[in-house]
């Protein structure tokens, strides 16, 4: 069984304890108050945190193991929802600024997570001629990357 343990360990080039350790709630807090500048945590489950935003919207953060983003959302996208990646990727206001300036109509929910085919986007919900939309920016150059309407 310890024969398996090192070869499995010696290929894959990690160690269980590595696969263990997870960052700090403080970390993850430290980090909060970069990603929602000026904001305060309201409700915490594990790696999932809800913070209060300056106009007193939410704004939900998860965290993976390391302390990255897994992923963030909203409903406030146009109403005082704030959310600042870092890492060289748009703010979620650039996303937002994008949209319009294509003429686009974000409203309602969004959301930051890792798409496989485009990378880190921005997804939002919109209207255009009263018909639901949804919306995709990358949030590596602010292209808008999907522009569908919701069929549901």
């Amino acid at each position: 069984m310890r024969l398996a343990i090192l070869v499995t360990t010696a290929v894959l080039g990690f160690s269980l304890p590595t696969l263990a350790e997870k960052v700090s709630e403080g970390k993850m807090k430290e980090s909060l108050s970069k990603l929602v500048p000026e904001s305060k945590v309201v409700k915490q489950d594990g790696d999932e945190f809800e913070v209060s935003t300056p106009k007193q919207t939410i704004v939900e953060v998860e965290f993976n193991r390391d302390g990255t983003v897994e992923e963030a959302s909203g409903d406030a996208a146009v109403a005082g929802d704030v959310f600042t990646p870092g890492n060289n990727m748009i703010t979620l206001q650039q996303a937002v600024d994008s949209l319009k300036k294509a003429g686009k109509n974000p409203k309602g929910d969004w959301s930051y997570k890792k798409s496989f085919t485009n990378g880190w986007v921005y997804e939002f919900e919109g209207v255009e001629n009263g018909k639901d939309m949804e919306y995709a920016v990358s949030a590596k150059d602010g292209k808008i990357v999907k522009d569908n309407r919701d069929l549901l």
